[in-house]
């Protein structure tokens, strides 16, 4: 007589990620940068932010935002609509929640 299973044994235990041992190349809007991963620096939340802006860079995304935010200046000493839009997100995605957090960025970008 054939082994009856009372309880299956459910998924497989899922196996340890590798990082890759080349760099992998990112298409960002300041140019293609290369990320590379080393395995004894501490987990942080912006680990991913370069593949974040290289989707939002193929995909059009951003641009299309840029594009369709009623926006404007009239001060020949405004900042682009782009740069105000790319801090602002920047600003959300580093989990300020407040206009007054943003001054907390260490990158600031300047096109």
């Amino acid at each position: 007589m054939a082994e009856q299973i009372i309880h299956p044994l459910g998924e497989p235990e899922p196996k340890a990620l590798i990082p890759y041992a080349e760099p992998v190349r990112v298409e960002t809007f300041g140019g293609r940068i290369h990320v590379e991963w080393d395995p004894q620096a501490s987990v942080t939340a912006m680990g991913q932010l370069p593949f974040f802006i290289e989707f939002l860079h193929i995909s059009g995304l951003f641009g299309d935002w840029v594009s369709r935010c009623p926006l404007r200046w009239v001060s020949p000493n405004a900042p682009r609509k782009r740069n105000v839009l790319g801090t602002l997100l920047l600003s959300v995605l580093s989990g300020h929640k407040r206009y007054a957090h943003i001054n907390g960025l260490s990158i600031i970008t300047q096109n």
